[in-house]
This record gives structure tokens, sequence and C-alpha cells, in this order.
């Protein structure tokens, strides 16, 4: 994937009142910070930036920021995002400023792809335990994700960090931890089926507990009258 260009603007004012013109405007209110540099307000264009982390998959991104002023572009990794409950949409973006031409640790996708025999005739599936791995490169190599090839495993078979592989860098996770099993669908079916009656259980007991809520909140509302 390497470095992500993206246009990037000053911002003098900041507050609440300010950033609420500012997104009005199109605009994310942003910092940006990290090295030598003093914390630095700055704002992105809603529409280019959205497109960016739609686009990735809202993996991790490493920005070539064409940054107003700046005779060379900084490079830099999200710190921070915050967006609406709701609506999700960006309010806010830290951005951490990353040495050029030095290693860096970013956590990169983990994908699996081909079909196993098993899984073919519907007598296994594949159970994904880690999504992510940390990757140590040089900015411009980051991998867009790394991807594990599963179609030779057969039923119980698992596939470990020590078993993957990345076109640049290397992989910084700890090589025991498991990445995915190919497990018979019986045995998969049958742990769904308990975590959802353990998650039934706790609605239950969520349900009873809301209900003494809201009875509680009744009560202080005569209480108020």
């Amino acid at each position: 994937m390497g470095l992500v260009k993206i246009h990037v603007y000053n911002r003098e004012s900041s507050g609440k009142n300010e950033n609420r013109r500012t997104r009005a405007a199109g605009h994310i209110p942003a910092v940006l910070y990290g090295g030598d540099r003093e914390a630095t307000k700055v704002q992105l264009d809603t529409v280019e930036f959205t497109r960016i982390m739609q686009k990735t998959g809202g993996r991790s991104v490493i920005f070539d920021l064409d940054l107003e002023g700046e005779t060379e572009n900084p490079i830099a990794l999200v710190r921070e995002l915050q967006q609406h409950p709701v609506s999700d949409k960006f309010l806010h973006v830290d951005l951490f400023e990353i040495p050029r031409g030095k290693p860096v640790e970013v956590e990169v996708s983990v994908v699996h792809q081909g079909e196993a025999q098993a899984v073919k005739f519907n007598e296994a599936a594949v159970m994904q335990l880690l999504d992510t791995v940390t990757v140590s490169c040089l900015p411009r190599e980051l991998p867009e994700k790394i991807t594990v090839d599963t179609s030779e495993l057969e039923i119980n078979d698992s596939i470990f960090v020590k078993d993957l592989t990345t076109p640049a860098g290397e992989i910084v996770s700890d090589p025991e931890q498991q990445v995915l099993v190919l497990k018979a669908v019986s045995i998969f079916v049958e742990e769904e089926v308990e975590a959802e009656g353990e998650e039934g259980e706790e609605g239950a007991e969520g349900e009873e507990g809301a209900e003494g809520d809201a009875e509680g909140d009744a009560d202080a509302d005569k209480k108020d009258d």
C-alpha cells in the first residue's frame, strides 16, 4: 500500500464553536504532533479523508501530508480518531508524525483466501481468531494486508503467526499466537449456540435490571412531584 497522499490545511482557531464551523465548511478539525514538532492545529477535507478511510477499510494507513507552508511533506499515522456515535461522521483526527527512512510498527490486517476441501463440502468452516498482526517496516513498504492460504487445510488444522509471511519488513507479533483454525461444522455450530444461550441469559438479566432502573426513575419522578 505504501504512503497515501492527503491534503492538509492550516487551522488558526479552535474551540467547540469553531470546530463546528470547520465541520460545516466541509473540513475535519485535526492536530499534528510528534518528534520535534509542536502540536499544530490543522484541518482535513472531509470528503477526501472519508474516501481514503472507506477505500482502505479503516486499516492502518501512513499518510503523506501535503501540508501548507511545508517544503517537505511530513508523514504520519492516525493516533486517535473521533467519530459521531450515531452517524459515524469523523469529528476530529490526531495525526502522529513519524520519521522518514526509519522502520515503524503498524497493525496490518490478516485475510484468508482459498477454499479447503472440507469447507467446499460444508464439513468445516474457518474460524479466524486474530484479525491483525504487528509489522515492522519502512513507511513506504507498509503492506496493505497479509494473506494466508487456507486451501490445503484439513479439519482441526491451525495457522499461527509464525506461519505468516509479509512482503516487506518483519512480523513482530507473538509467533505462537493462533491466527485461525479449520473447525468441523458440527463443533462450530455447537459453540455458536452455546454463546447465543449465554447472551440470552445475560439479556434476560439485563432486562430485569432495566425494569428496576425504570421503576427507580419513576419513583424519583414521583418524589420530585
